[in-house]
């Protein structure tokens, strides 16, 4: 374990698990294994494999992911993944589908974040990029939608509040749909600060009205690009978290707003997403020790998606002392 005076000198984690390749039981979804593979090849082209703290991580507990969902939904996404016929029926959408690996993928992403949480607290690392799936942030307390059952960031959040003591977190989402179930999970809690932009209207088209007190939610129209989002960096997300002060911050790190998807409309590029993740390092750093986890979201073209998040990492590891 490192002192509070040196951990700049740690590298970023790169915090996987075993499943995160395993395919998805939907034939043909974006939400594919393609998508960690191409985010690794683009890493080891680009010479940062060797430079993160790879760990392959575990399913989180039970009772830590039951700080997020209601333990009825757990039980029947566990049956359905053991092939209930009942409990399949219940997860029948025609975007997603549950397989055999699906409760415990959902389990060791959640796990992944939560090693994360541990990690930033023991000092071992810098920071964290979690590359999981399937992702998370649509996932309400008793639902599951959008490629998502189990909601990483939520676990992590509430974890690091109620099981490690802290008093304030910060979850800022950038992928391009709303994170409609982290707000569900944390609306209206006072130790919680939710920022999401995103393009509306767009998927899920389900947003809480009015806005809950704590949650900061920016819609963009179609075609927004890097000038709007450094009006919203500048303007509003990095005045109102140095007023929270929070003790750690979460990303939901989605990375389709480039302008190279297909499945919505924003024009945000690799240069949008470096000054992004160095605008929040920096505000890590001043106002919580630099404890950030950064939590894969979306993010379906594997070329935008893959050079995305090498200038993610990079950012994440820069000036690294």
């Amino acid at each position: 374990m490192t002192t509070n005076d040196d951990w700049r000198t740690l590298p970023t984690g790169y915090f996987t698990h075993e499943l995160a390749l395993a395919p998805n039981p939907l034939d043909g979804a974006p939400e594919a294994a393609a998508r960690i593979d191409a985010i690794e090849s683009r890493m080891l082209v680009g010479g940062l494999d060797e430079r993160v703290d790879r760990r392959l991580c575990g399913p989180a507990e039970r009772t830590t992911v039951e700080l997020a969902h209601d333990p009825e939904y757990l039980d029947r996404l566990e049956r359905a993944s053991a092939g209930d016929p009942e409990a399949l029926a219940r997860f029948s959408m025609p975007d997603m589908r549950v397989g055999a690996d699906t409760y415990r993928a959902a389990m060791c992403s959640a796990g992944a974040v939560v090693e994360a949480v541990d990690a930033l607290l023991e000092r071992t690392v810098r920071n964290v990029f979690c590359a999981v799936r399937p992702p998370g942030h649509h996932a309400g307390r008793a639902r599951a939608s959008g490629f998502c059952f189990v909601n990483n960031v939520a676990v992590g959040a509430l974890y690091a509040l109620r099981r490690r003591r802290l008093e304030r977190v910060a979850v800022i989402d950038f992928d391009v749909h709303h994170g409609d179930g982290t707000e569900e999970i944390v609306a209206e809690n006072p130790s919680v600060r939710f920022f999401s932009l995103f393009q509306w209207p767009l998927f899920p088209d389900r947003r809480i009205v009015p806005t809950p007190s704590n949650v900061v939610a920016t819609p963009l129209a179609a075609g927004a690009d890097g000038t709007t989002l450094r009006e919203i960096v500048e303007g509003l997300w990095l005045p109102k978290l140095e007023a929270f002060r929070p003790q750690m911050i979460f990303l939901s790190s989605g990375f389709d707003a480039h302008t190279e998807e297909t499945m919505a409309q924003l024009k945000f590029s690799e240069v949008d997403y470096a000054y992004l993740t160095r605008r929040l390092v920096d505000a890590s750093e001043a106002l919580c020790d630099g404890r950030l986890v950064s939590v894969l979201e979306g993010g379906y073209s594997l070329r935008s998606l893959a050079r995305s998040v090498l200038v993610h990492l990079q950012m994440l590891g820069r000036n690294r002392t």
